[in-house]
């Protein structure tokens, strides 16, 4: 079992030197210094003495700034530019293992006395755990779908943030996922967590990485500044701290290209959620409910770059349970499709992330889909999309209890949604959306999970950016057992919202 942390002690991190030589205007050289030496430096712009004697005064800009605050060569060398991280793969590697020894020791901390046993490593438990292999844990289901990809994320951002690619840190989610498997702890290694950690983590870590780039103005200077770097480091904490201790979070810079995207939209939800079930249509109490939406990119018309330039998330508070729903969906590649460009290829990677009274769902899963754009008048348009993909790994909930805190099935299986968008002047007005998910259980009780839903959502316009939301949503879930009585669970579901739109 792992504790979800917001920040964490890294080790081995390097320094930032200061330069060693200053750049000092001399008045009485000036004219004879090389042109080309004078390109070279940032512009010094000073006001003329007057006949009292006072100091030069000097001004900046803030990349003319940045570039003093280089060490020298630095940013050549190492940086990809003034305000990205220092490349630095073996720091990185270390700050993965330096995550995992973080871990151990906060559960031997805060975890029952019964329960610190399990961290008490050493040679005969990694020895152990080697010459055993791996197994199928019985964790709990917010253990294993969330908790196992917010550690993975750790590793990944451990690479971002000493200037690894996305795919040069993925292999560091691996890296510290089976390093924590087999030394970590005294469990048994697990193929769950394995998979959840990385192919999650990198999601997560991704994801997170992005969005404290979208908080923080390196160009901005005192309170304002701190501030937002320090909610960017409890947003993501490893590229947080590593700016804090090599001084990257008090240098001046232009924020690099690599986290500017395109557009950015998003939604903020209040509201009540009814749900019903087999007995009855719909329950008699509501269950109110808060939830965020952000669009990073546009996914399905922007021109692809790199992966992760746009992604979608979605989070609900309330509704039946503290942490209801957790949704991303990142770009991992696209293309445009026809002469016009107005259809899309794109593959995206998804984690999926769903408990409520009704079921219980998460997945690491890769599909593909094709998405095209409808003008329908000078103000209105439509946004289509279709797709499907393999499911790496799920977990449904099960009535047939499989261990002492595993009640879910795993298994790998398969994703497909398709769904519509109608917007006025950007704004969506209405939506229609289906999915579903096919599950072949291999853990658990033998058999296939088939899920699906439709849901209807319409937007009424208020005030400026202000709606009000109605939702209705019909999901179905057939389970076929091999040796057990099959099941067919119907949950309708409906929501009244207030809705804060940015397009």
């Amino acid at each position: 079992m792992r504790l979800p942390i917001l920040s964490v002690a890294l080790l081995g991190l390097l320094p930032v030197a200061a330069r060693a030589q200053a750049l000092i205007p001399r008045a009485e050289t000036e004219s004879a210094q090389p042109a080309q030496a004078a390109a070279a430096i940032p512009a010094i712009r000073f006001s003329a003495p007057s006949a009292v004697a006072r100091p030069f005064r000097f001004t900046f800009t803030p990349a003319e700034l940045a570039s003093l605050q280089q060490p020298s060569g630095a940013q050549s060398a190492n940086r990809a530019c003034p305000a990205c991280p220092a490349r630095r793969p073996v720091v990185a590697v270390v700050e993965v293992l330096g995550v995992n020894v973080l871990y151990n020791l906060m559960n031997q901390v805060i975890k029952p006395p019964e329960e610190k046993g399990y961290f008490r490593v050493g040679l005969d438990s990694w020895w152990e755990n080697l010459r055993y292999g791996f197994e199928w844990d019985d964790n709990a289901f917010a253990v294993n779908q969330i908790g196992h990809p917010y550690q993975g994320s750790n590793y990944f951002t451990a690479g971002r943030a000493n200037g690894l690619s996305f795919w040069e840190s993925a292999p560091l989610a691996a890296l510290g996922s089976a390093t924590w498997e087999y030394f970590g702890e005294t469990h048994k290694p697990s193929v769950n967590d394995l998979i959840n950690t990385t192919v999650g983590g990198i999601a997560l870590g991704e994801m997170l990485h992005r969005t404290g780039w979208l908080i923080r103005d390196p160009t901005k200077t005192g309170k304002t500044r701190l501030w937002k770097e320090i909610f960017a480091t409890a947003i993501d904490p490893i590229t947080g701290l590593n700016r804090f201790i090599s001084g990257d979070s008090g240098r001046v810079s232009e924020k690099p290209a690599e986290f500017v995207p395109s557009r950015t939209a998003g939604d903020l939800e209040a509201g009540v959620l009814w749900r019903g079930d087999n007995e009855r249509v719909i329950s008699s109490t509501g269950e109110p409910y808060a939830q965020i939406n952000l669009s990073y990119g546009d996914a399905l018309g922007s021109r692809y770059r790199q992966p992760y330039d746009a992604f979608t998330v979605g989070l609900r508070l309330g509704g039946g349970s503290a942490i209801s729903e957790g949704l991303i969906r990142g770009r991992l590649y696209a293309r445009p499709l026809g002469k016009d460009g107005s259809s899309q290829l794109t593959v995206f990677q998804a984690y999926d992330f769903v408990t409520n009274t009704a079921y219980e769902f998460g997945g690491q899963s890769i599909f593909t889909a094709v998405s095209s754009r409808f003008k329908s008048s000078g103000r209105h348009d439509i946004v289509t999309a279709a797709g499907g993909g393999p499911l790496l790994l799920g977990a449904f909930n099960s009535p047939y209890v499989f261990g002492q805190d595993r009640y879910y099935d795993y298994g790998p299986g398969l994703v497909f949604s398709a769904f519509a968008i109608f917007r006025r002047d950007g704004f969506p007005v209405a939506r229609i959306g289906y999915g579903g998910v096919y599950l072949h259980v291999v853990s658990g009780t033998s058999g296939d999970h088939v899920a699906q839903s439709l849901r209807l959502e319409g937007l009424v316009p208020l005030r400026r950016q202000l709606r009000l939301g109605l939702a209705a949503e019909y999901i179905r879930r057939k389970v076929y057992y091999d040796f057990e009585d099959d099941r067919d669970d119907k949950y309708p579901q409906f929501r009244v919202f207030l809705a804060w739109v940015n397009k």
